[in-house]
């Protein structure tokens, strides 16, 4: 074999497998934005024992975040890890102030100047809602009636557990067959949350 048809070889070699590393990458990207390998699909009857499983901890988890969430506003906080939050939300009780929107936080930013005067936690209550959320096994929290606990992502939505907080909620609202299903008085799930509109649990998983 000749130097230059070797050396020929080697080149076309090293760009097919430098190609074949970039569309693997690009396989996994879209596998894990769509459900891919890296999430897994859950039956209602694995969610409703997920809950089970956990209600105190939720409940806990509810309790705590109602202790330290401003009266003024309603919050919704997604963990994607301990150190970096996947969302979050800020709504004013006065709609004549503007509501703050953001993903991919710093969980330190929250201690600073910029979200102290918005939400005034210090580190330590930010360690404890995390601690609680990783206790409930879930990974977001958002206030209101119900009260919406994220559980897990899969494709481009999120598993919620909506937990009911007043007898006065009408419940039907959250019985369609598709986004919402009631389980009971103080439970209905939900699968939404999505960039591409309203989102359905699987007719699989309906069954």
């Amino acid at each position: 074999m000749s130097p230059v048809f070797k050396y020929i070889l080697i080149g076309f070699t090293s760009i097919v497998g430098l190609l074949m590393i970039y569309f693997l990458y690009i396989f996994i990207s879209i596998a894990s934005v769509f459900g891919g390998i890296f999430e897994r699909d859950y039956s209602i009857d694995e969610l409703k024992t997920e809950y089970n499983d956990k209600e105190k901890e939720i409940d806990d988890l509810i309790k705590y975040f109602n202790q330290i969430k401003p009266k003024d506003k309603s919050v919704a906080i997604e963990f994607k890890n301990d150190k970096i939050l996947e969302r979050l939300v800020i709504v004013p009780s006065d709609t004549t102030k503007n509501t703050y929107r953001g993903w991919d936080i710093n969980v330190k930013n929250l201690y600073q100047q910029e979200f102290k005067k918005e939400l005034h936690w210090d580190e330590d209550q930010v360690d404890e809602l995390k601690n609680r959320l990783d206790q409930a096994n879930c990974i977001s929290i958002e206030d209101g009636e119900p009260v919406k606990i994220g559980f897990k992502r899969y494709g481009m939505g999120m598993y919620f557990f909506n937990v009911f907080q007043k007898k006065e909620t009408d419940r039907s609202l959250f019985n369609d067959g598709c986004t919402y299903i009631l389980v009971n008085y103080k439970l209905a799930l939900e699968y939404g949350g999505g960039a591409i509109g309203r989102q359905c649990f699987s007719k699989q998983n309906l069954k």
